[in-house]
């Protein structure tokens, strides 16, 4: 107990707690999965430091405060332990800057730049070394210390600080491309690193140092070495936000290179009809083969249906990129094995240059943004930058800000279009449908708009603005009055996963005093039961609560027999494309009833969209359609206008 209690004994404390952290740390090191190899090899050896560094400190702190550990050890073996220690010591601030380097991936080329770096660890070494042999700068005390000579004996810490000024510059400039608990991490790195000096000078303890070099690297083992964020577990290629702090590094660096990017043609489908552990197989088929013709690995697999390879220093013209599309190309057209089947790929190559075609993080979104319509259409060759219409891009952006700010420009109207009911001859029901308007560029369409809400994140203001519109609609008018049941408003898919979709619905229609019978929620054919739970479940809990909805577009998607029963949907709505084409072709004309038919046979109820014609209308009417929507009765109006619409229709 009194080993313990002993306040000098607290030295061997922080010594066995360090050396406890720094085996964590190294136990977690080696089980993580690998990526960044030369990141990874430089914080294992960092580590490794870290480890003797601990070992020889704890061999020195037994010698000063424990009789038995005196003994053993010996006066001639503790000098050397200490002077082992201190190497260890001064090479920790060497391979810290090595593992911010590679983390930015700043390589030093030059002969001149590697030797500034390495001389401040040489100048340690040959310090300690001829201080060991002669009385120049240190000697050892009667009890086995070290005792400095200054003011030489101050010059190797003044040396070590160089290295931490040369890591504050590098922070500065760079640890913009890192997310903040990352930059934060980096700082606090550092900063015990800096502090463990003069705690270190002040208490004569080197298991301060210890513990906080022990601490610092606990703390990066879980940011910068946890392989989740930059390592797809499915495929071992980098993630997306690996390919984008990749990306962003190389941009501040004014580096040059190039990503060969290979669209995959429907691989995220393929994927999803394979078990989880064939499609994981496929994946890492792909992510090893590009990995072959990568140089220093960097391969990606950042989209659904994209792998990318980076390419450091080279542009898209070089020999290079073509060669490795051409190697690409001709492996794509053996097949892969998946599960027990070998199957065939569709590749499709693509090139980005940088910084010459791309210069920052913004635009390469926005660039992707542009590949991902061109390349639908793309033949096998590179599809380059060059080959696209970038006009696109600068109207989207445009739009973009547009949609950023329409609501608190009040830019947005909910415009309704009157459904016809045949049994009733009355319009009991609407589509509410929203219409933005821009001073400048006037109506932007929804096919337009909705899209670019989903990708800045304005969809669900958006959504609730439509909700609240529609509910003022019920509230502040004589709609019910006039005929109406239920207007129809869209629930998008970014609507159905908020875990508080049902509560924000319900407070909404509370606020106007809305029954949920009046609103039926209008969900696309590519809605599928068991997307997530979060949307499984809200949907349950919102038709228990007496919501209705309807099947919108219907016959544009991939639906099935069996899952157009389970569909939890009263009313489906069939596409005007259908009509139209049943109205152009007779086997069209056949496709169409027999829709009809199997939605009736399912007790559900049918909406025909896009009627233009009286023809169309009777037709539908006899075939079973129990409403009618389109420019032949009505166009979408706004507001006062469709309430004029009810009243003059509805008697």
């Amino acid at each position: 107990m009194e080993f313990l209690t002993n306040p000098q004994t607290y030295d061997i404390c922080f010594s066995v707690a360090s050396l406890v952290l720094i085996i964590v740390t190294l136990m977690i090191h080696l089980s993580e999965e690998k990526y960044f190899n030369k990141q990874r090899h430089i914080f294992g050896a960092l580590v490794i430091d870290a480890f003797m560094l601990n070992i020889m400190g704890l061999f020195h702190n037994l010698y000063l405060y424990n009789d038995l550990a005196k003994e053993i050890i010996g006066y001639e073996a503790n000098c050397l332990i200490v002077l082992v220690e201190k190497l260890f010591t001064y090479l920790v601030p060497y391979f810290s800057i090595c593992y911010v380097m590679s983390i930015f991936q700043i390589e030093s080329k030059s002969i001149r730049k590697k030797l500034l770096i390495v001389i401040p660890t040489m100048y340690s070494m040959i310090f300690y070394l001829v201080g060991y042999f002669t009385n120049i700068f240190f000697v050892f005390t009667e009890d086995g210390k070290i005792d400095y000579i200054y003011p030489q004996g101050a010059s190797v810490n003044i040396n070590v600080y160089l290295y931490f000024i040369f890591a504050a510059y590098l922070l500065t400039k760079y640890s913009k491309s890192l997310s903040s608990e990352k930059a934060t991490a980096l700082w606090i790195y550092f900063a015990l690193m800096v502090l463990g000096i003069p705690i270190r000078i002040l208490t004569k303890s080197s298991s301060i140092f210890e513990f906080s070099v022990s601490i610092a690297l606990l703390l990066c083992v879980y940011t910068f070495q946890n392989p989740s964020e930059f390592v797809d577990s499915m495929s071992g290629a980098g993630t997306k936000n690996a390919l984008r702090f990749t990306i962003t590094t190389n941009l501040l660096q004014k580096k040059e290179f190039t990503l060969l990017g290979i669209r995959i043609d429907r691989l995220t489908t393929i994927l999803g009809e394979e078990t989880l552990e064939d499609s994981s197989e496929l994946l890492n088929q792909i992510s090893d083969y590009l990995k072959q013709l990568a140089p220093n690995g960097y391969v990606f697999y950042p989209e659904l249906d994209d792998f990318v390879i980076l390419f450091p220093g080279v542009t898209p013209d070089e020999i290079v990129v073509e060669k490795t599309a051409e190697q690409i190309r001709k492996r794509f057209k053996d097949t892969w094995k998946i599960g027990n089947e070998q199957k065939k790929l569709f590749e499709t190559p693509y090139a980005i240059a940088f910084p010459d075609e791309v210069s920052s993080i913004e635009r390469y979104s926005e660039i992707r943004d542009v590949l991902d319509k061109a390349l639908s259409k793309q033949s096998r060759e590179i599809l380059r930058v060059a080959d696209l219409n970038l006009k696109v891009v600068e109207h989207d952006k445009k739009i973009d800000n547009i949609v950023k700010r329409a609501i608190e420009d009040e830019l947005l109207e909910v415009y309704y279009q009157p459904i016809y009911t045949p049994v009733t001859g009355k319009f009991s029901s609407c589509e509410a449908l929203l219409r933005l308007k821009d001073p400048h560029l006037g109506f932007i369409s929804p096919a337009i708009l909705m899209p670019i809400a989903e990708r800045n994140g304005t969809i669900l203001s958006i959504d609730k603005y439509v909700l609240s519109t529609v509910c003022d609609l019920f509230s502040a008018t004589d709609a019910r009055k006039h005929g109406l049941e239920y207007v129809e408003v869209n629930l998008s898919v970014v609507d159905c996963i908020q875990a508080n979709l049902v509560d924000n619905i319900m407070g909404t229609l509370d606020k106007y005093k809305v029954a949920p019978t009046e609103i039926n929620f209008e969900i696309t054919e590519t809605y599928e039961q068991g997307i997530t739970s979060v949307m499984d479940e809200n949907i349950k809990k919102l038709m228990e609560m007496g919501f209705k909805f309807s099947m919108d577009d219907f016959g544009t998607g991939y639906s099935n027999i069996a899952r157009v029963a389970t569909m939890p949907v009263t009313i489906f709505k069939l596409d005007k494309s259908i009509i139209q084409s049943a109205f152009e072709s007779e086997v069209s004309y056949m496709v169409m009833i027999n829709l009809i038919k199997i939605i009736k046979s399912l007790k559900k109820e049918i909406v025909a969209e896009g009627i233009e014609t009286g023809e169309q209308a009777r037709q539908l009417i006899k075939l079973g359609c129990d409403h009618i929507q389109g420019f032949f009765y009505a166009r979408p109006m706004p507001k006062e206008q469709f309430l004029q619409f009810l009243k003059d229709h509805n008697g």
